[in-house]
């Protein structure tokens, strides 16, 4: 199969080490392992393809930089079009888009041209943009989604929260025939991502002094790294022989390095910045106990990397019971679940791993057990080509 994957979003470099670039790749991978040819038409590269990725040809369509946030809206529309224009659809069996704001060419074209596609939604971006960013044509960006949705042979989002999202702009059905939402999780490379033998010797003695408790994730406030660092805090003295690890870089950063300026810990929490994506299992093997201390958000619709990328590792897990995770992670089996924000309750988790040892090593072997046999990369993309699964709005 001849595949076209598609990503009009100039926030997304393809070959960069953001989340949602290492998503790209480990999609395009997984067409590869297929045995399907893929061609990328993308707004951004961001770097030098991996090895593996580099007998892909590549299309970039790079943004002009615009001094407003409207010039910049409408940039962004002619830049989708201008993709879409560029795409050959009658040399595709599949058109794979990852859903941009300004985007939705892509999709009529592959309709009219009766060509299968899929189109990938990540995030509530509109929300997402007005949010976070700045938004000035609110209504132009629903337009877009309407009629890439519309016009979308396969819509799949990445959790129950961001299906939600799209069936909005159907609320009684009528823009379009049999609108349909596939939910599939994110996945993980579980060849990359393994266990190592670090942590235990032979005997199934701790082969290192240090108990290392780590947290990877680009340093925004929704991500909750103040929590843990103050439940670090507080089990400090009991545990002297722990450390914390920070890996990621964000606006937060400088925040969070102040607040321990003062701190008789400071020593033993080091903030490691942004890796490459090549480092990441082996920064992640490092670790004894692996936390995502998400904060309470009702609107959580993450489906999170580097829990995944945990689990993988055979990491014992602490995370917060919002969205997602709360399917993931069965509390006490595969994981640790605890109320999102709440101090004390993360406090006690991580105070659970970190004197009982065994627990640590049976709910990291089943964390591993539950990707391996349900959240590999492989398995996410043959879910979303599957149309037996899809649910029907």
């Amino acid at each position: 199969m001849h595949v076209a994957y598609v990503c009009a979003d100039a926030g997304v470099p393809v070959f960069g080490s953001k989340g949602c670039s290492i998503h790209v790749q480990e999609i395009v991978r997984a067409f590869l392992r297929r045995g399907d040819s893929v061609e990328i038409f993308a707004a951004r590269l961001g770097g030098r393809p991996p090895a593996d990725l580099s007998n892909c040809i590549v299309h970039e369509f790079p943004l002009a930089k615009h001094l407003t946030t409207a010039n910049r809206e409408s940039a962004q529309h002619s830049l989708a079009r201008t993709i879409a224009q560029h795409i050959v659809f009658s040399q595709f069996d599949l058109i794979y888009e990852r859903y941009s704001l300004w985007s939705d060419d892509t999709q009529k074209h592959a309709a009219d041209f009766g060509v299968h596609s899929v189109l990938e939604v990540n995030a509530p971006l509109i929300d997402e943009q007005q949010l976070h960013r700045e938004l000035h044509n609110r209504s132009g960006a629903e337009q877009c989604a309407v009629n890439a949705f519309r016009h979308a042979g396969r819509i799949v989002a990445v959790s129950a929260e961001v299906a939600e999202y799209v069936r909005t702009f159907f609320p009684d059905q009528t823009g379009r025939h049999l609108t349909t939402v596939q939910v599939v999780n994110n996945g993980v490379d579980v060849d990359r991502f393994r266990p190592s033998g670090h942590v235990h010797d032979r005997s199934g003695k701790q082969s290192h002094s240090c108990l290392t408790i780590g947290f990877v994730g680009s340093l925004k406030p929704w991500h909750g790294v103040e929590s843990l660092i103050e439940a670090f805090q507080m089990m400090a003295d009991v545990f002297p022989d722990t450390q914390l690890k920070i890996i990621g870089d964000g606006p937060m950063r400088d925040t969070l390095e102040s607040s321990l300026l003062d701190s008789s810990i400071a020593h033993r929490i080091h903030f490691h910045g942004a890796v490459p994506a090549e480092e990441m299992p082996t920064h992640l093997t490092s670790l004894d106990i692996a936390v995502a201390p998400y904060l309470k958000n009702d609107g959580f619709y993450f489906s999170p990397l580097k829990v995944y990328e945990y689990m993988a590792c055979g990491l014992p897990v602490a995370a917060s019971a919002t969205g997602q995770l709360n399917e993931l992670i069965q509390n006490g089996e595969n994981g640790l679940l605890y109320e999102a924000g709440n101090v004390s309750e993360l406090r006690q988790a991580l105070t659970r791993l970190a004197e009982d040892r065994q627990l640590r090593k049976l709910l990291g072997a089943a964390a591993r057990a539950t990707v391996v046999h349900h959240h590999s990369w492989q398995q996410t993309l043959e879910r979303i080509l599957e149309p037996a699964v899809c649910e029907t709005t």
